[in-house]
């Protein structure tokens, strides 16, 4: 089944560094330029119970074109939301679509956490 794709996110990977008092604080820096399109909707009943299940918070998927850079450390940011990427599914090895899952960050990110693209 191929899904609309019209929806827009921002890939980013956390980096983690001090800051000027010692502090060890995360900087999210995006994984590409500009915004992916992506197919995005909340997971039913049936899955978010099934990721409970086996003991993995889920709320969110993401269906974008495949891409290599993805993976379990990487978050999703949609309508000023960061979600933490839970698990990636490549569906079967084929490299065209990769279905992402992601549940809400519990603390998210300040103004100065969130670097612009820098190619």
């Amino acid at each position: 089944m191929r899904s609309l794709k019209d929806k827009k996110i921002i890939l980013y990977r956390a980096e983690h560094v001090k800051d000027s008092a010692g502090f060890a604080t995360a900087l999210y820096k995006p994984l590409h330029p500009g915004r992916l399109w992506a197919y995005v909707r909340q997971l039913s009943a049936k899955e978010f119970m099934a990721a409970r299940a086996v003991q993995q918070s889920e709320e969110m998927l993401f269906v974008i074109n495949w891409r290599r850079d993805v993976d379990a450390d990487c978050f999703v940011e949609y309508r000023g939301v960061f979600y933490n990427v839970t698990r990636v599914d490549t569906f079967e090895g084929y490299k065209e679509d990769l279905r992402v899952y992601g549940a809400r960050l519990g603390g998210q990110p300040g103004e100065g956490e969130v670097q612009a693209w820098v190619g």
